[in-house]
């Protein structure tokens, strides 16, 4: 599908009943909904490495942990607590979850061995889903808080505010997996993962919907707002991409260093 006609798709969206069109479209008619096996395990690989960074910076096994952007079927925060993290909060700025989305990763990650027909039996379990939440200093601390592949889809003044909070709850670690390319390019194969670097902000500006937003920040934006936010950097990483030949960047984008301009994926690690 042309990108351009996505983006108008996403546009329309946003007007009244978009939410449910939306969703209705995701489970009926592209079918991303229920997840497939192989997505799930790729997220049950997502709460590992959690796990894991967690266990080389700190020690030992978080007993609690913070996601933002946990989406419909809370797969990670089901993961993570096969991991053995004794309680995990899960939210979202808009209320996703659907109970019989996050039943069927259950099945799937837990072998169907917990059943989980209510609100009321995640939270039992030991997930608890906050939605619509917006993380802040008054929220409960925990050891570790993570995200994957949320932090590009928040508006640079929001991600401020969302990073501090971060930071005012977070006693161990923060990890963070963020994908820097242009999403468009996930179903219009014709454009490239770094197309969206043609364009001035005001150029986007009619491409860049709510269903689709993405905030264009560069790897050294994030790694410096990290920074600003009070964390400490222990790691941090990028991968970059190929740029096509006759891809000519705008203006704004000019003063980055080209493995910065380019890089399509990065992961963070703050304390």
């Amino acid at each position: 599908m042309d990108w351009r006609l996505k983006a108008l798709a996403f546009r329309a969206l946003e007007l009244p009943g978009g939410a449910h069109a939306h969703y209705f479209l995701k489970r009926h008619v592209t079918r991303n909904w229920p997840r497939r096996t192989k997505t799930l395990d790729a997220l049950a690989g997502i709460a590992r490495r959690a796990i894991e960074d967690y266990a080389r910076h700190v020690g030992g096994t978080p007993s609690s942990v913070l996601e933002v952007g946990s989406g419909r079927d809370l797969a990670v925060p089901i993961a993570l607590r096969r991991l053995g993290v004794a309680k995990v909060v899960a939210c979202d700025v808009e209320r996703l979850g659907k109970l019989d989305l996050i039943q069927h990763a259950a099945d799937h990650i837990l072998t169907g061995q917990v059943k989980l027909l209510s609100w009321d039996d995640l939270e039992r379990f030991g997930v608890k889903y906050l939605a619509p939440h917006y993380v802040g200093s008054d929220d409960e601390p925990v050891d570790c808080s993570c995200s994957n592949e949320v932090l590009e889809h928040v508006p640079t003044d929001q991600l401020a505010i969302l990073l501090k909070g971060l930071r005012a709850v977070t006693k161990g670690l923060t990890t963070h997996s963020i994908d820097y390319s242009d999403h468009y390019a996930r179903s219009d194969k014709s454009v490239s993962r770094l197309n969206f670097l043609r364009y001035s902000d005001k150029e986007w500006r009619p491409f860049n919907s709510g269903k689709q937003y993405v905030n264009r920040l560069r790897h050294s934006d994030y790694v410096r707002m990290f920074c600003e936010a009070g964390f400490t950097i222990l790691e941090e990483s990028s991968v970059v991409g190929e740029p096509p030949p006759d891809l000519k960047i705008a203006d704004q984008f000019k003063r980055y260093d080209p493995p910065d301009l380019f890089a399509i994926k990065g992961r963070i690690v703050a304390a």
